[in-house]
Order: C-alpha cells, then structure tokens, then sequence
C-alpha cells in the first residue's frame, strides 16, 4: 500500500509541475489577469456542476439497487460515489478506476455482499456507456457538420477525419453494449476464462471467473427484465453529460459574457472527453491543456488561451476538493485506494458460476413460502 500511496504522491506532484508549466507557456501574468477576470460566479458554476453530477449519479445507483433488493441510505451512496469519482481523478482510468472504491465503501458501510454491490456498479457503467456513446455520437455529428467549412479543409483535415472515426466508433459501441445486454453475453468472463485455461495465475482468475460471470449474469438480467429501473438509469445518465456539456458555457457566459453555440460547445465537449478517456495523469494534466488549447486554435473559437487555461485551473480546483473529500470518506469507512478487501468470504466464494445471489435466494425462499401459505 504505501509503495502505491507513493506514487500517487509522485503523480500529483509531477502533475501539479506539468499544470505549472502550462500556466508559464500561455503566460503567467495573462492567466492571473483572465482568473481574476472570471470571477466567483464562473468558479461556482464549475462546482455545482460537478456537485449535480455526484448526485444525480447517487440517485441512478439508488435506483439500480432496488432490483436486487439493496437497500442503501442515499447518504452511502453519495458518499461512494463521490470516494469512486475521487478514485477516477487519482488513477490514469477516469471511467473505471474508482468504481472499486466505490463497491468497497458501500460494502463496509452496509454489510452487502461485494459481489451483489459490484454488479449493480456493473451494470450502472453499462448504462453511463450507452448514454455517453449516443450522446457522443450526437454532439459530434452536430459539431462537424456546422463546422465543416473548418475541419474538412486541406490543412485541418486529420482533424475532421478524427472526428468522423469518433461518431462512427461511438455508433458501433452503443449497438455492440445494447445487444451484448440483450442477449447474456459474458465478455469479462470469456476473457477470464482464456486467461484460466492459460494457467496464468489459475486459482485467482477462477475466482474472479467465478464472481464475473455472477455479477454479468446479474446485470444481464436486471436490464432485461427490470425496466422501470434501466431506462430512467440510463435517462440519468443522460442528464449528467448534458450537465458536463453545459459546464463550459456557464464558465465563459459568466466569465467574459462569451456565448458559445451547440456546435462549439460540442467540439469542446468532444475533445475534453476523447483525451480524458486516456487520462495518463490526475484530471488529465498535460494531454487535457494541450489538446483543449490546440483545438480551439485550429476551430477558430472566441476563447483566448489564458481564458482556456482559467477554466482548467477551474476544473482542476474542484477536482482537489473532490479528491480531498473522497480520500476523507473512503479513509472513514475503510476503503482505500489501493487495497483489496481483506474480507474476500464477503464475495461468496463458496457459489459455483450459475448460482444465484444470496439476495436472490432469499427472495426466492419468500416467494415460496408465500405460494406453500
């Protein structure tokens, strides 16, 4: 642990150079001036962004939990999910690096099996996935079309081409996740399964056979047949990258009075997320500022780069807070970044692959006492 804990030190503090180094290369003087410039409201607007974000993803988890009949105080499931998003900030994966934390935190503060946790934070990055992909897809169309005169030129046209490759990437995974729920495909554990057969560490990726094909099994089934629950999940999701697309106008309109259009705000939305999908440092320090600074000089927008550079100094302040919180809510239930629960009977190791869920069984048990009576 603390041979981890330590290079997440070293991470943070050569980000915190790299972001350093950002700020003397567009210019220290103009990035006070635009910062100071910006005000407290565009700062604010940042943070209820990110605040709407936490609890409307508290609220998608609440619901996926009642199928499983999990019953879990919305304080715990904030709580979490704010620990699991600290977690995506901290690791180079800003989509599943926290999603442990997350499982572990909700494990110690209730008892429930992490198995049956896990499953339900399975299935909710299925959802967010689908939402995100078709949103995806939808912005970016919009953003190259009216942008076209700009990306398809001589000069900027790997850019449009890029573009392109990203909606038709992003349509492919939407149709592969909807008919890989639909009809019970298991990849994780095909893909654990091969690893098994290979004698790579064999006792512990049966183990891990035996508890991903569950938690598929489970998914697989609460999104087939519990859809009062997926499709307001995935309506959810849905809202929050509507917040995320939105946050950058809050930040300009109140900044500088900049007003940005669909088509703006969606090339910025699609850059931020392409290179946060490969985070390589906390909150994407480097790759994130390059790529938004080259982009909207190549696009031509109306955003000057210390501007651009005091809405990721933005960004990045409400990351720390977040990060703080997380680490001070995951320190307090007993999870941690960077161990594994010491409690592995809680996985129910004893369960062959097929076998239902302790929730299940009991349910189960219930339905058939009520039909005996």
């Amino acid at each position: 642990m603390i041979r981890h804990a330590t290079k997440a030190v070293l991470m943070l503090i050569a980000s915190a150079a790299l972001l350093a180094l950002v700020v003397i290369l567009v210019g220290f003087d103009a990035t006070v001036d635009a910062l100071a410039q910006a005000g407290p409201l565009a700062f604010l607007s940042t943070g209820v962004a990110l605040a709407a974000v936490l609890v409307i993803q508290a609220v998608a988890w609440a619901v996926l939990n009642r199928p499983v009949a999990h019953r879990i105080p919305f304080g715990t499931l904030l709580g979490a999910t704010t620990a699991g998003m600290a977690g995506n900030i901290l690791t180079p994966s800003t989509y599943l690096g926290g999603e442990p934390v997350k499982v572990i935190y909700a494990g110690r503060k209730t008892g429930l099996p992490y198995q049956e946790l896990a499953g339900t934070v399975l299935l909710a990055k299925y959802l967010e996935a689908l939402s995100f992909v078709l949103a995806l897809a939808v912005v970016s169309t919009v953003a190259a079309v009216a942008l076209r005169d700009v990306l398809f030129t001589q000069v900027n046209l790997p850019l449009g081409v890029a573009a392109v490759a990203a909606i038709g990437a992003a349509l492919a995974l939407f149709a592969v996740l909807c008919v890989s729920l639909a009809r019970r495909w298991t990849p994780v554990s095909r893909v654990v399964s091969v690893l098994v057969r290979l004698r790579i560490a064999r006792r512990f990726f049966l183990r891990l056979l035996r508890r991903s094909l569950r938690m598929e099994q489970q998914v697989s089934r609460v999104f087939r047949e519990e859809h009062l629950a997926v499709w307001p999940v995935f309506a959810l999701y849905a809202l929050t990258h509507a917040v995320m697309f939105v946050k950058p106008l809050a930040f300009f309109y109140f900044g500088w009075r900049i007003g940005l259009g669909f088509a703006e705000l969606g090339l910025i939305f699609l850059t931020c997320q392409v290179l946060l999908a490969f985070q390589l440092t906390p909150s994407g320090v480097g790759t994130l500022d390059g790529g938004l600074l080259g982009m909207l000089a190549v696009a031509g927008i109306a955003i000057s780069q210390p501007q651009c550079a005091a809405f990721l100094l933005c960004v990045r302040f409400w990351d720390a807070v977040l990060l703080a919180a997380g680490a001070f809510l995951a320190a307090r239930a007993g999870a941690t970044f960077f161990t594994k629960p010491k409690d592995p009977d809680r996985w129910d190791e004893d369960a062959q692959p097929g076998d239902q869920g302790p929730l299940q069984r009991e349910r189960q048990a219930r339905g058939s006492e009520s039909l005996g009576s």
